[in-house]
C-alpha cells in the first residue's frame, strides 16, 4: 500500500511542478513562433489568384 500512495504523490508533485512551470512561462510557444514566421513568409495563396485574374475581381496585375 504504501508504494501506491508513494507513486500517487510523485504524480500530485509532478503535476503541480507542470503547473507552476506553466504558470511562469508567457508568450508564444516555439511552435506558434515558428509558425507565425512561416506565415509571414509565405505567399498567400490568394494572392496567386489575384495576379492570375481567377479570384473574380475586375482588373489585373499592375505590379508587372
Amino acid at each position: 500500500m504504501g508504494d501506491k500512495q508513494a507513486a500517487k504523490q510523485r504524480r500530485r508533485e509532478n503535476r503541480d511542478e507542470r503547473e507552476r512551470a506553466k504558470t511562469e512561462r508567457s508568450g508564444e510557444s516555439p511552435a506558434q513562433k515558428a509558425e507565425a514566421i512561416r506565415r509571414q513568409n509565405d505567399p498567400d495563396p490568394r494572392d496567386k489568384e489575384r495576379r492570375e485574374g481567377l479570384d473574380g475581381s475586375v482588373g489585373g496585375d499592375t505590379a508587372g
